[in-house]
């Protein structure tokens, strides 16, 4: 596998969680790492803790789904790269957003879409035309289970995942004949403030689908979570990979789940969904209605 010293990478959504860790983990095996999230703040405690290693990461303030924000960024990595760019894009900003797709706001869906799907493109675009000039980069696109295996309530931040799915998989296609590599990271439940701002935040559930709130509930506190250092060693490993997998499930184990659960049919799945959600209700899980609240948050 090949050490990473001299190379560039940005990593977006990089305050917390997943990119936080990532952007650690990339420093430590040499790469010079941008690390983008729209918490400037929290980059320089990043940097900072960084710098005590004695590695080179350099906050930089991004918000996805701002051209302005885009377009200030990357003219700052090619002042600062003196035209090289960047070899390695992990495009892991995101959020979640939860709830009965007849509730979810029209604008919290276009906004899930927005930071999911298309600032990862608009990064994409940005820096392709280096990376095919020198007919060498990576490409990591954070995706999720969700993006293969809908939950009820979930849909919308399934529907995004699903996009980055399909996205990536015509990227990997077009950008072989340049050498230029893509691959999906399709994590499982991870332990990040993601699951502690859904928790905190669902509230009492909604006018027509209490259900829907206790079944989010339940999950969040349900304890199924691994650390996103397990993700950001498992990015690193695809990174130096000479031939990388077009899709890396982490943790491993979801990885035949998945496969088996793609075999079965849908009926299969609804009825196994719909048992899950009458065990919950049953069990008083659900609470009184009370005015939707919709958790988003950056991984």
């Amino acid at each position: 596998m090949a050490h990473l010293d001299g190379q560039i990478a940005l990593v977006t959504g990089a305050s917390a969680g997943i990119g936080r860790a990532a952007a650690l983990n990339l420093a430590a095996q040499g790469a010079r790492v941008f690390a983008a999230a729209r918490r400037l703040e929290k980059l320089e405690e990043l940097a900072e803790e960084a710098r005590a290693h004695g590695w080179l990461i350099e906050p930089l303030q991004l918000d996805v789904t701002s051209a302005d924000s885009i377009e200030q960024a990357v003219q700052h990595i090619r002042r600062a790269t003196n035209g090289h760019e960047i070899d390695i894009l992990l495009n892991n900003a995101g959020y979640g957003q939860m709830g009965a797709l007849e509730e979810v706001p029209i604008a919290a869906l276009r906004q899930q879409f927005e930071t999911n799907v298309f600032g990862m493109v608009a990064l994409i675009q940005q820096f392709l035309p280096k990376m095919r000039e020198r007919r060498a980069g990576r490409i990591l696109n954070v995706s999720s289970v969700g993006g293969r295996l809908v939950m009820p309530y979930g849909g919308a931040y399934s529907a995004s995942k699903f996009a980055v799915e399909a996205l990536s998989d015509a990227l990997r296609l077009e950008l072989a004949p340049w050498n230029i590599q893509v691959v999906v990271i399709e994590p499982g439940p991870i332990a990040t403030e993601f699951t502690e701002v859904v928790q905190q935040n669902i509230g009492a559930g909604t006018t027509a689908y209490p259900q829907g709130a206790a079944f989010l509930r339940t999950l969040m506190v349900s304890g199924i979570g691994t650390a996103p250092s397990v993700v950001a060693k498992a990015i690193v490993d695809v990174v130096r990979r000479r031939r990388p997998p077009a899709r890396k499930v982490v943790p491993a184990f979801y990885g035949p789940l998945l496969g088996f659960a793609e075999t079965l049919p849908s009926v299969v799945i609804d009825t196994a969904f719909k048992l899950i959600l009458r065990l919950i209700e049953q069990r008083g899980a659900a609470s009184a209605p009370a005015k939707p609240r919709y958790p988003t948050l950056e991984e």
